[in-house]
């Protein structure tokens, strides 16, 4: 969701919470490739896609939705693709 599109009083506490958003991109990351299994992957995928969709970063959210469902397969190449598709938008992402 593009700021401007929010009532004016509200831009500054959507910027503040985007930017908190962009500075926790690392450490999503670091929780996606650290996930102790497939389960906890996909889950948190699925956190990043939500978040990423509500922050008006559409197509990272669809690449996490993408790889979440393709998680259970961790070994798989479709699911290498889909991370590092993940990976690639996450960095553009935070240096947005």
């Amino acid at each position: 969701m593009p700021a401007d599109s929010l009532p004016p009083a509200s831009r500054p506490g959507f910027e503040a919470l985007r930017q908190k958003f962009i500075t926790g991109l690392p450490a999503r990351w670091q929780e996606i490739e650290q996930a102790p299994d497939p389960a906890a992957r996909a889950a948190a995928l699925h956190r990043l896609a939500g978040a990423a969709g509500s922050y008006g970063y559409d197509e990272l959210g669809q690449a996490a939705r993408a790889a979440e469902r393709l998680a259970a397969d961790a070994a798989g190449p479709a699911f290498a693709r889909a991370l590092a598709d993940v990976e690639r938008l996450l960095r553009q992402a935070s240096m947005a």
